[in-house]
């Protein structure tokens, strides 16, 4: 209840702040929450250092933009039902417009996937306000309330939400067959029935319901994320699809696809680590980087 009443609040409060005063209060909260979430900064280290290598320099630095990114982040999804449709043509520059196209062309549907990297759930929405049809699966909560509350906020332009969960992939395969998009945050294994993958040089598990789809359907998969640039700006980069491999042996087209998707990831996460707002633990706790070997 606590945790819906606050966000309740930001969601009414969000929209009434100019960006440059609400940009720099969220980096303050960012600053704090930093410093008192002990256990939160250990993991955000901990996923930096696999991405940049041990001896990246400014870590600490590094870890407390992560967190001023986190506070951005929700932000600008509070702020989602207020703005204006010629304010996301302002806001968002999306590159890469044609490989959307030529996808959709083949008829089949399009899997977009994408991580938590800018601020993905903002400039999702310039697809809904161009007109596209796009379904995207959300983590459950256990809150209805607030599960509802943020449906009501990202889904506000037009974008259709569901609950991840055993009958999701039915709908998404429906929404797929009549040639929609389908935009997955792909970064967490949410449901811990992943399949495991190297990412960033080290095994991890990684979910196996987009290569999953796209074998089933026949959709194509499609690598888009965003940035966060200066002055309010937004970069979004829809890139050249990711033809689906098919050896006839379904376990290992999908380990061979999600594989490649987490190349994908890789290359852009890698193009500018803290803007990757991830606060839970992407690899399996290795002996030195528990939270005692992070601390000394």
């Amino acid at each position: 209840m606590l945790e819906y009443l606050v966000f309740g609040v930001l969601s009414l409060v969000a929209p009434l702040l100019p960006p440059g005063l609400a940009y720099w209060l969220c980096d303050r909260f960012g600053d704090v929450a930093y410093l008192l979430l002990s256990r939160q900064r250990n993991t955000v280290r901990g996923n930096l250092r696999r991405v940049m290598g041990p001896r990246a320099e400014g870590l600490g630095r590094r870890v407390r933009r992560v967190f001023r990114q986190g506070a951005r982040y929700y932000y600008d999804t509070f702020r989602i039902p207020a703005l204006e449709l010629e304010e996301f043509d302002r806001m968002i520059r999306v590159e890469g417009w044609e490989h959307l196209e030529d996808a959709l062309r083949r008829g089949c549907g399009v899997l977009m996937f994408t991580a938590h990297l800018g601020s993905p759930a903002l400039v999702a929405q310039i697809l809904a306000t161009k007109g596209y049809r796009v379904t995207t699966p959300v983590e459950p909560v256990k809150s209805r309330r607030l599960l509802n509350l943020m449906t009501r906020i990202r889904g506000s332009r037009g974008i259709r939400l569901i609950p991840l969960g055993p009958a999701s992939t039915r709908e998404l395969a429906e929404a797929l067959r009549r040639n929609e998009i389908v935009g997955m945050v792909v970064d967490r294994d949410l449901q811990k029935t992943g399949i495991a993958v190297e990412f960033f040089g080290t095994e991890t598990t990684m979910p196996a319901g987009p290569a999953m789809l796209a074998l089933r359907t026949g959709a194509v998969m499609l690598p888009a994320f965003t940035w966060r640039r200066e002055n309010g700006l937004f970069l979004g980069r829809i890139g050249e699809p990711m033809e689906v491999e098919r050896t006839g042996d379904l376990r290992r087209d999908i380990h061979i696809n999600t594989r490649r998707m987490a190349r994908e990831l890789e290359k852009a996460i890698a193009w500018d680590p803290e803007q990757w707002v991830v606060f839970q633990p992407i690899w399996p706790e290795m002996p030195d980087e528990s939270s005692e070997g992070v601390a000394r």
